[in-house]
């Protein structure tokens, strides 16, 4: 299988960290022709990145190819049997997709600048208080399909502070679980190659003193 992907997207790393976890091979290309192409639309018509091409298919949405690769490679399993507790990962991992990583993304463009906006800023911070509620409810397994994205929008969110020079942000609830995450070796193993790359697009984006 080939994932179309751009190293530092967000979503391409939240599947890579699945795949990982899978245990599968596979090999990465950039989108053809570049990100929104012509080319690439052809493929994939909305053009969003990760898609993931198998055989003579192409799936698009990392949520779609997440479960997809749950139910075509069931071990390791990233849900669990009981079935509210299986509702219980896809309502966190909603919350990410649809409630904390727009917020994420809300800030990117203020990486650089001395100081992020207020409201997005405020916006972010009732997210991660959410977070901490939601944490509560996530069923108690090693790994699930909801980690997947909390993992990397929460590295997003430790870089951005860094970049501002705030200090960490996480407390309770939140802290316990990246540091338990970090702790798991396809977690790491991600990580260690993601988070240079960041850090580099970081820079990119911070005048020079």
């Amino acid at each position: 299988m080939c994932l179309y992907s751009v190293p530092v997207s967000l979503y391409c790393a939240k599947l890579r960290l699945l795949m990982r976890f899978k245990r599968l091979a596979w090999s990465e290309l950039p989108p053809p022709g570049g990100y929104g192409s012509e080319a690439y639309t052809a493929l994939v018509p909305a053009g969003s990145l990760p898609a993931l091409k198998v055989g003579a298919h192409i799936i698009a949405d990392s949520e779609a190819i997440a479960e997809y690769l749950e139910e075509s490679v069931p071990l390791p399993p990233a849900l669990p049997t009981d079935l509210m507790e299986r509702a219980q990962v896809r309502a966190l991992g909603r919350f990410h997709d649809t409630r904390l990583e727009p917020c994420v993304r809300a800030l990117f463009s203020d990486i650089g600048q001395p100081h992020p906006r207020a409201e997005a800023f405020e916006q972010l911070h009732q997210r991660l208080q959410q977070l901490q509620k939601a944490l509560a409810l996530r069923p108690n397994i090693q790994f699930c399909l909801a980690d997947c994205g909390l993992i990397v929008s929460l590295e997003w969110v430790t870089m951005m502070y860094k970049s501002w020079g705030l200090p960490h942000p996480f407390i309770g609830l939140v802290a316990d679980y990246q540091q338990d995450m970090e702790q798991l070796p396809w977690v790491a193993a991600e990580l260690g190659t993601y988070r240079p790359l960041l850090t580099q697009w970081i820079k990119t984006k911070t005048p020079s003193p």
